[in-house]
């Protein structure tokens, strides 16, 4: 099992933070594929996501559990669970964020076509109590029921019904509805502009209910596949940000005095599976047997 490292480059003005506002050029070698936030469960699908919607409760900085769209929960017996909803909370087209949408979104993730599915599947029931309070009932005790409510981001009922996407599209089949270039979240920032797989850009929400850090105003993402490009693009300040950075690429990054490599730890680990339970491996030159179910051979390849 490996710990992988995120590695990041900035132009030092904004890893320094400025006074005055500013717009952000970022870069990623990918596209967000939908702005759906149900459609796709994909890391940078559900990053770039998580800044025009939110969920019941999100991650603080030290990826603790914090308060989100709820602003208490609480286990009141083995399988229910009820949630206080923060109160004075708007969608960016300023309809007021209430118990409906929670009961909605979570039966849209739920639904068919939705890739969230697997995030839903202890839930036996999901029920306003009133305007601000909910509760989830689930299968079996679940204890680590709000770490998995941290995935599943809000969309408000009325608009979804409205525009005719009450039920999220499969993004993998190429099928696309309102959701999936346009946004109504709750959270810092809203969507202006929509390109796929050319440019998305993203302002900053004015009526946040909470305190948005730094100066960033404007956000423009463009994707771009080509590595060499992407660095191209940083080293001559087309861009102010792009991830991944190629390895190959770190310390000529470095020595510029104008950028930075940020690194740490990436929040997932990746581990090499041993099918040992097959009488013979699907792929592979040794016919009749299944070498992983020796352990000697599990541990020689560790």
């Amino acid at each position: 099992m490996k710990l992988r490292s995120l590695l990041l480059a900035v132009a030092l003005g904004l890893a320094a933070g400025w006074s005055h506002a500013v717009t952000l050029k970022v870069a990623n070698q990918g596209d967000a594929q939908s702005m759906d936030p149900h459609s796709l469960n994909e890391s940078l699908q559900l990053t770039f996501t998580n800044n025009i919607y939110e969920p019941l409760i999100a991650r603080d900085k030290q990826l603790g559990l914090a308060p989100g769209l709820a602003t208490k929960w609480a286990q009141t017996k083995p399988t229910v669970w009820r949630f206080e909803l923060r109160k004075g909370v708007n969608f960016h087209d300023g309809t007021p964020f209430t118990a409906d949408d929670v009961v909605f979104s979570f039966a849209r993730a739920a639904g068919p076509g939705s890739d969230m599915q697997g995030y839903t599947t202890s839930f036996k029931e999901v029920r306003k109590v009133d305007s601000h309070t909910v509760e989830i009932e689930t299968q079996a005790p679940f204890p680590i029921l709000p770490d998995v409510l941290t995935q599943v981001f809000m969309m408000s009922k009325k608009w979804c019904e409205e525009n005719k996407a009450a039920n999220p599209v499969d993004r993998r089949k190429g099928i696309e509805n309102a959701a999936s270039f346009r946004a109504n979240g709750t959270g810092p920032y809203r969507l202006k502009e929509r390109q796929p797989s050319a440019r998305t850009v993203l302002v900053r929400n004015g009526t946040y209910w909470g305190k948005v850090e730094g100066n960033v105003t404007e956000v423009i993402f463009t994707p771009i596949g080509n590595a060499a490009t992407r660095v191209a693009a940083l080293l001559s300040g087309e861009i102010d940000l792009m991830e991944p950075v190629p390895l190959q690429d770190v310390e000529r990054i470095k020595v510029s005095p104008t950028l930075k490599v940020m690194q740490g730890p990436e929040l997932r680990t990746i581990f090499l599976g041993m099918d040992q339970k097959r009488d013979e491996l699907l792929f592979s030159n040794v016919k009749g047997k299944n070498p992983f179910k020796d352990k000697r051979v599990r541990q020689a390849f560790y």
